[in-house]
């Protein structure tokens, strides 16, 4: 091949070769064929959105234990969902309350097929645990514009606040504290003088966990402890004790209550007493269903009956019926002297504007500890009841304090009631009595462990002292 045949060669070469060049620059340049585009931006939109939704997720469950934490005390080592782990606790599996632990372990059946299916830190930001466990026909008409709920406060989103209550707005149950501007329906607290006279006391030293305490002598009234007792705290199941009150004050112990549609209204996660609808059950029956595994189908049963009864009317309407029976609640609560609560559900479930305080519930405590019906049905650890249709059930109690086999028994412990939800925390009521002297511990917001340790640090203080 002659000198010229090769530069030809070389040169056809680097025409080729600068044309492709100058061809892929071109095409580079030109705009995307649409069809092709779209397709591309539906494919990354869709990966993208799962991509979303899952971290959103996370975030989410993040979120909700960090609140949690939050809304209990500093250093708890325990969610308020989650169920107690405690040394050689065998009993507390049923650990209750507002309806956020499972409640099957709770009933030893016979007969009855039964289908068991946030404290705050500081007194600004308040919630916890809590427990509930909770709104709304509010009897108190001094906390009525403060209480009342507005929907276009709260976020709107089934997943924070209930629907299972449609027909009852005022009934906002909390189901995510985090979408829950809860603290706007809360007033500040009152401090007034008869309870800057109850406080007058050379408050003792105790190392007590919870976010709120007090301590009673229930025979003078007295206070002999506390720790931040007038801050809004969340009453979860310890409400129930208010809904014995009231029952027993409008009911006969033997009455008869045939249950019905006011299971409807029950929180799903809510821990029960395993009633049907159509049952027939006493009065009786109904309490020990509520105060003993914590029932809140029993206390919700209570609550319709007690309310067509006060209304008159045996066939008035839920949305009439359960109002009313809250009315009688915050009634029957100012008549113990609390200023600073507001009860929205009879079975303490968290809820839109529901709210007391470690003073108020000591208040109530002791009028519960007053009544021997409420007393006797409480220092159960298992409460056998044969209905009136002639269903047998066992149920077990939720107070580890007075369960010999829990390994936090405390043997001069009488009762109450315990309480848990996430915006109340662990909570617990106890009396105690020894030698002639009796006392009252109030626990709220405190966590799995502490709540026992706590109250029984305090009922042995009181007695001793």
């Amino acid at each position: 091949m002659n000198k010229k045949s090769v530069l030809g060669l070389l040169l056809f070469s680097c025409v080729v070769i600068a044309g492709m060049f100058i061809g892929t620059k071109i095409l580079i340049g030109k705009p995307t064929d649409p069809k092709y585009a779209n397709m591309g931006a539906n494919e990354d939109s869709e990966a993208s959105e799962q991509e979303n939704e899952e971290n959103n997720g996370q975030k989410q469950s993040l979120g909700a234990d960090t609140e949690e934490e939050w809304l209990y005390v500093e250093d708890t080592d325990n969610n308020s969902q989650e169920t107690d782990i405690e040394n050689s606790d065998n009993t507390d599996s049923s650990d209750e309350d507002n309806g956020q632990s499972d409640s099957s372990d709770t009933v030893e059946e016979n007969d009855l097929d039964s289908e068991e299916p946030n404290p705050t830190d500081s007194p600004d930001n308040t919630e916890d645990d809590v427990d509930d466990d909770t709104t709304d026909s509010d009897s108190s008409d001094n906390l009525e514009d403060s209480d009342s709920t507005d929907t276009d406060d709260i976020t709107d989103t089934t997943d924070a606040l209930g629907d299972n209550v449609v027909d009852l707005p005022d009934m906002q149950l909390i189901y995510d504290s985090n979408q829950v501007d809860f603290m706007k329906h809360i007033p500040e607290m009152v401090f007034d003088s008869r309870i800057e006279g109850d406080l007058d006391i050379i408050n003792p030293t105790l190392d007590i966990k919870a976010r709120s305490a007090i301590l009673f002598d229930v025979d003078t009234g007295k206070v002999l402890y506390y720790k931040d007792p007038i801050i809004p705290v969340f009453p979860a199941s310890t409400a129930k004790l208010l809904t014995a009150l009231v029952a027993l004050d409008w009911c006969m112990e033997e009455e008869e209550v045939t249950v019905g549609s006011e299971l409807d209204l029950v929180a799903a996660d809510s821990t029960l007493a395993g009633l049907k609808k159509n049952q027939i059950l006493t009065i009786r029956n109904l309490i020990e269903g509520m105060l003993v595994p914590s029932g809140n189908d029993a206390a919700y049963v209570i609550a319709a009956y007690v309310g067509r009864k006060s209304i008159g009317d045996d066939n008035a309407s839920l949305k009439d019926a359960i109002p009313e029976f809250i009315r009688l609640m915050n009634d029957k609560a100012k008549s113990l002297g609390t200023i600073n609560s507001c009860f929205k559900t009879p079975d303490g479930y968290d809820a839109i504007g529901q709210y007391t305080t470690a003073y108020d519930m000591g208040k109530i405590g002791m009028a519960a500890a007053d009544n021997e019906t409420i007393l006797e049905v409480c220092s159960k650890s298992k409460a056998r009841n044969v209905f009136a249709d002639g269903s047998d059930v066992t149920w077990s109690n939720t107070n580890s304090l007075i369960v010999k086999e829990s390994g936090r028994y405390y043997p001069y412990c009488l009762g109450l009631k315990t309480g848990t939800s996430t915006m109340a925390g662990r909570c617990l009521i106890s009396v105690a009595k020894k030698d002639g002297k009796q006392v009252l511990s109030v626990v709220m917001c405190s966590d799995s462990v502490g709540r026992w340790e706590d109250s029984t640090k305090l009922l042995k203080y009181g007695l001793d002292n």
